[in-house]
């Protein structure tokens, strides 16, 4: 009786979190992750429930990463069955994981993880009816718990004791249904619907730190308080809403004290006057646009760029992703190192007639009246007698002044890649041009100019 009562609850605990987050619209094409474990199988029986009472498809999708041998066919087999005798779309996809480790020089669990996201995207293209593709993922309360510690022995912030979410992905296209259920009541839950799975012999290897953690660290923690993986989700669950409290607050001061130009991000040195954990956000959400959302940034590089706002005006570092960050006059500008011939930036540039199409702003790539180009182009550094036209009445600007004015530093003044027309300088690269060789509705013939090495885009 006790085990029915709590197979009726975790129905109820799954129902709930689905319409509490908003998790599957109408008309929705859900494709849930089958690996044949109890997690995944149950996830599986409870979204059929579901499909019930709302509007949906519900399809299946089983990797098969040719990690154990006979296990993983057994493993197919068995998804494959449970989803035929529910009546459940099943695909099947194939990797061999260790080879595409060993490959691209990522562990296999790194690899697994990286394959089934390739999987769920083939899948998502397969379906070609409309409405929203959504994948499920079958993670519960006790992996959030175990997402936690993990995080917090690696010396996480608030978005690592955070978790897991109940919802993903900048769609919403990831929802975990199961993220408030114990591994305890899916278990009996199936039990009580008479639905048996297999079980991965990997997850008893002491090796991974994560089996460690399940195994050892949590049942210590339960001997002190039985509820502890609940108390950690619950105390997951206010990281991540203090969290996205902390992205608003840096999605504020991101418009307050950071300007992008042609060729870096500044950030304002009022910045500094910010408490210290939203200069590290603010140096985050930076590095992250600079950097292209690369990974792996760390307290480490957030610290060093702090470091500048309190050196000398022209003290810089390098950072991972070819980036480098320097002080100038208190602000701090980061940027790409530039791709060099010569000490300069190498350039292509091409010809072509003016048939009024509309002229992108790029900070890479710029755009001439070749017309008005009066000697032959040169590519060089800044010599005396240089100047820029800087506004549509023909007025001149001498180009130390103009350097002066954007703050840039003595040392790389001399080290900037200058297009030039005599004296006469058509772009400072990765700032501004000429005002002089702007595309107009007189133009004829255009010179593009581009930054060789830099994504068309940029």
């Amino acid at each position: 009786m006790e085990e029915l009562k709590i197979a009726m609850k975790t129905e109820e605990k799954v129902f709930s979190c689905i319409e509490k987050y908003q998790m599957i619209p109408k008309n929705s094409h859900v494709i849930v992750g089958v690996s044949g474990g109890a997690d995944s199988v149950c996830l599986l029986k409870l979204l059929k429930e579901y499909e019930k009472q709302q509007d949906f498809q519900l399809y299946a999708v089983h990797v098969n990463h040719h990690i154990r041998g006979e296990e993983a066919v057994r493993d197919e087999e068995f998804s494959k069955a449970v989803c035929q005798k529910q009546g459940i779309p099943f695909t099947v996809f194939h990797y061999n994981v260790p080879q595409i480790a060993a490959e691209s020089k990522l562990s296999l669990e790194e690899a697994g993880r990286n394959i089934r996201r390739e999987a769920f995207s083939e899948a998502i293209k397969n379906i070609k009816m409309p409405g929203k593709k959504i994948i499920a993922l079958a993670h519960h309360e006790n992996d959030n718990a175990e997402t936690v510690l993990h995080n917090l022995m690696r010396g996480t912030g608030a978005a690592g004791l955070g978790g897991i979410r109940p919802v993903a992905g900048e769609n919403r296209e990831y929802i975990r249904p199961l993220l408030f259920v114990k591994r305890k009541e899916i278990e009996i839950y199936l039990k009580e619907q008479g639905i048996s799975w297999v079980t991965d012999s990997t997850n008893m290897e002491m090796e991974y730190t994560r089996n460690k953690i399940r195994h050892q660290i949590i049942p210590m923690m339960e001997e002190i308080n039985p509820q502890a993986v609940s108390c950690i989700g619950r105390a997951a669950e206010n990281m991540w809403k203090i969290e996205e409290y902390l992205q608003e607050q840096t999605d504020i001061l991101y418009g307050k004290y950071v300007k992008r130009t042609e060729n870096a991000f500044c950030i304002s040195k009022e910045c500094f006057l910010e408490k210290e954990i939203m200069q590290s956000y603010l140096i985050m959400r930076v590095l992250e646009k600079a950097s292209k959302g690369k990974k792996n940034i760390t307290a480490a590089h957030i610290e060093a760029v702090r470091g500048l706002f309190k050196g000398r005006t022209g003290a810089s570092v390098s950072l991972a992703w070819g980036l480098t960050a320097s002080q100038v006059y208190g602000d701090v500008y980061i940027q790409r190192r530039k791709e060099e011939k010569n000490g300069m930036y190498a350039l292509e540039w091409e010809v072509f007639p003016y048939e009024k199409q509309q002229i992108p702003e790029k900070t890479y790539t710029k755009w001439f009246d070749y017309d008005k180009i009066k000697n032959s182009l040169s590519v060089r550094h800044r010599l005396q007698g240089d100047y820029l036209v800087v506004n549509d009445k023909g007025g001149r600007k001498k180009l130390k002044d103009y350097l002066i004015d954007c703050k840039i530093p003595r040392q790389e003044r001399d080290e900037l890649t200058l297009l030039a027309d005599g004296s006469h300088i058509l772009w400072v690269v990765g700032y501004r041009i000429s005002e002089n060789y702007k595309v107009t509705s007189q133009t004829k013939q255009i010179l593009k100019v581009q930054v060789k090495g830099v994504e068309e885009n940029e």
